[in-house]
């Protein structure tokens, strides 16, 4: 459910990308796993975006990976804050 959420959420991107669609997705998808195993989900996600960074992914293509991962971490807190409340 959550990788078919993420490629909603890549739908609208910009199509002058270095990378395809599906190395974002992959991209998306591996930081995810990693902020669900990691102690600090935000920490997790610089740390893998500074990965991208280093591999010469574009400026653009790694914000792109941010925002998604943001907008399914976001939903998620979300979803938890409103379980607690019932």
């Amino acid at each position: 459910m959550i990788a078919e959420y993420a490629t909603a959420l890549l739908m609208g991107c910009d199509k002058l990308s270095d990378k395809p669609e599906s190395s974002i997705r992959a991209a998306v998808k591996e930081c995810l796993a990693r902020c669900y195993r990691g102690n600090t989900p935000l920490g997790e996600l610089a740390q893998f975006l500074g990965e991208l960074r280093a591999q010469g992914w574009s400026d653009s293509d790694v914000r792109k990976v941010e925002s998604a991962v943001r907008k399914v971490l976001a939903g998620i807190v979300s979803d938890d804050d409103n379980r607690g409340a019932s």
